[in-house]
């Protein structure tokens, strides 16, 4: 794609988000390569001036990599209008598609700038402040998950529609996190579990990922950030009025429901 191309794409992608319309695709400045959804998705985030507030990263799980066709997960921003506390109440009109997946996010206490020489997991770990339960809500600008429009979907911010948050769990260290098990209810039913081992083997796995990959693209991550590191349970979709809880056991627990 040239470079105007590429300005084309993450204009659409903007102008869809301002005004809360779906596309059904960008035609010729459709990314072919996921360097080209990543260089669209810079220039979205260029000209949205929204504050950042973290960092999602998707297809964690070997069958959502199945699904998007890829052997490496994606990232994408996520912005401060669109992180919510639980309970959680978005408005289901504000969003194309109303989705969620149960992740554990972590909140960076110290910054990581980009350099060439690779973080190591103590280093990465030194940085985390603390754990957070969260509900990651899946709202793409298309009319569909992309799942045949990998780097479209790295484009369109990983597609990301925003975040619920929980409350900050400080122990995160006692824990081990590849076996701690999440359950999904929907209206008091369990509909879905799963633990942290679905997400790379482990959610610190994510971390490595995610703070290399940022690295070697010339982005750091910052003190105050938050990282989801994608979905335990699966990804699902909910009718507005239904309430899902995920219970992260002593991690504590988490509520949405859109109106």
């Amino acid at each position: 794609m040239t470079p105007g191309q590429l300005e084309d794409a993450a204009a659409q992608i903007h102008t869809a988000r301002s005004e809360g319309k779906l596309l059904d695709g960008l035609g010729e400045l459709t990314p072919l390569t996921m360097q080209e959804g990543y260089e669209i998705q810079d220039l979205f985030m260029a000209s949205w001036k929204q504050p950042l507030k973290g960092w999602k990263v998707g297809a964690t799980a070997p069958k959502v990599q199945d699904v998007y066709g890829v052997e490496e997960p994606f990232y994408g921003p996520f912005y401060e209008a669109d992180t919510y506390s639980s309970p959680a109440r978005p408005k289901a009109a504000d969003f194309g598609h109303c989705c969620i997946e149960c992740e554990f996010a972590f909140r960076f206490a110290k910054t990581l700038p980009p350099r060439q020489e690779k973080y190591n997991r103590e280093e990465i770990l030194d940085a985390v402040g603390v754990l957070i339960p969260a509900f990651e809500l899946i709202s793409p600008r298309f009319d569909t998950l992309l799942q045949d429009r990998v780097a479209l979907a790295a484009a369109d911010c990983g597609l990301n529609g925003g975040f619920v948050l929980g409350e900050p769990f400080e122990a995160w260290r006692t824990l081990d996190l590849a076996a701690h098990q999440v359950r999904l209810t929907l209206d008091g039913t369990q509909i879905a579990e799963g633990t942290g081992g679905n997400v790379l083997g482990h959610p610190f796995n994510v971390l490595d990922w995610l703070v290399n990959t940022l690295s070697d693209r010339g982005l750091g991550l910052n003190a105050g950030e938050v990282v989801s590191t994608g979905t335990c349970t699966g990804f699902h979709t909910i009718e507005p009025g239904q309430r899902a809880v995920a219970d992260y056991g002593s991690v504590g627990r988490i509520e949405v429901a859109f109106v």
